[in-house]
């Protein structure tokens, strides 16, 4: 039946159109210039030298108050005992791992003119996760 066979000519012209404009595509993707393709976050050799952060009042008086001497248990007790002053309940899982390696690596990091604990501050106000998981 001429038809079915014309009918099977424009599906298989669709498909065949598909294919091809989606090749197209892909090839654009592939192509893109090499500023489209380049990470946003420039990596520096200094280290983490601050960026965008949620300020919140527990970290920024914790950064004040303590200083380059400051260890994990000191800044898990702090945050303890504010949430147990808010009636939360205690830190567990996740929270507590990234919490430690903030606090490994706040002697690493590169911000000009911050002590330890300042850092450790700056680095918990820079994940909303991990800032959300303290304080609430």
């Amino acid at each position: 039946d001429p038809s079915v066979l014309m009918a099977r000519s424009r599906s298989l012209a669709s498909a065949a159109l598909l294919v091809g404009l989606f090749g197209l595509a892909s090839q654009g993707f592939v192509a893109a210039p090499a500023a489209l393709r380049s990470p946003r976050v420039a990596v520096h050799a200094e280290g983490n030298l601050g960026g965008d952060y949620w300020e919140h009042p527990w970290a920024q008086e914790l950064g004040n108050k303590y200083g380059d001497d400051i260890t994990f248990d000191d800044v898990v007790q702090f945050f303890e005992a504010k949430r147990e002053e808010e009636g939360l309940m205690p830190l567990e899982g996740s929270p507590l791992v990234i919490l430690e390696g903030i606090v490994t690596n706040a002697e690493l990091s590169g911000q000009p003119g911050m002590n330890k604990a300042q850092r450790i501050a700056d680095g918990i106000q820079g994940s909303s996760f991990l800032l959300s998981e303290l304080t609430e």
